[in-house]
């Protein structure tokens, strides 16, 4: 038993790995896009957000699955959770802190340029909608807001941060693991 659960550990540690590179990869594709090459409002908010999160929960479950299986596909409720939880936990560190460092350091005027579209592309959508223009510029200023807090970085907010994720991470965890636990059955004798 200790040996499955050291290797639940391990082995949900290393496909967190996997799973947040593939997830930073995924988001610096879909800053690309934004910044380069969204068009319309329709594609941006009808099409990429929906294949984006169809691809985040496929990805999930198929990382889920593959953990299961690498460690002898049967697990108990708690080696489930724990195996879960560290693949989310370091999937989000990396997936998050990648993608901050890639806006910050790496790239920051293709998150700015980024920004500014989404924020365009947000601003037509409404306008075709008919929506009221205080509304509209109201809108546009949270958005503003938003991503200007986003960018100021502070020990605070990186802890404050951290713990609400730890504590959603593990709910979603207690949840999967509740639906991808398979015990070993009971052989008759």
């Amino acid at each position: 038993m200790e040996n499955l659960d050291k290797a639940v550990r391990y082995q949900g540690a290393l496909r967190g790995l996997l799973f947040g590179g593939l997830m930073l990869f995924i988001d610096i594709l879909k800053l690309w896009y934004l910044a380069y090459a969204a068009g319309s409002p329709l594609v941006t908010f009808i099409v990429l957000y929906p294949v984006y999160y169809v691809i985040l929960f496929a990805a999930s479950l198929f990382f889920i699955n593959n953990l299961r299986n690498k460690i002898g596909y049967y697990w108990s409720l708690k080696q489930a959770i724990t195996g879960i939880f560290i693949m989310l936990f370091i999937t989000g560190i990396i997936w998050n802190n990648g993608l901050n460092l890639f806006s910050a350091k790496i790239a920051p005027a293709t998150s700015e340029k980024a920004h500014v579209e989404l924020v365009e592309a947000r601003k037509k959508a409404m306008e075709s909608s008919k929506l009221a223009p205080e509304k509209v510029k109201t809108e546009v200023a949270q958005m503003d807001e938003a991503y200007a807090a986003g960018k100021q970085f502070s020990i605070t907010n990186f802890f404050r941060s951290l713990l609400i994720s730890t504590i959603l991470v593990f709910a979603v965890s207690a949840l999967l693991g509740a639906l991808f636990k398979r015990e070993k059955p009971v052989q008759a004798s």
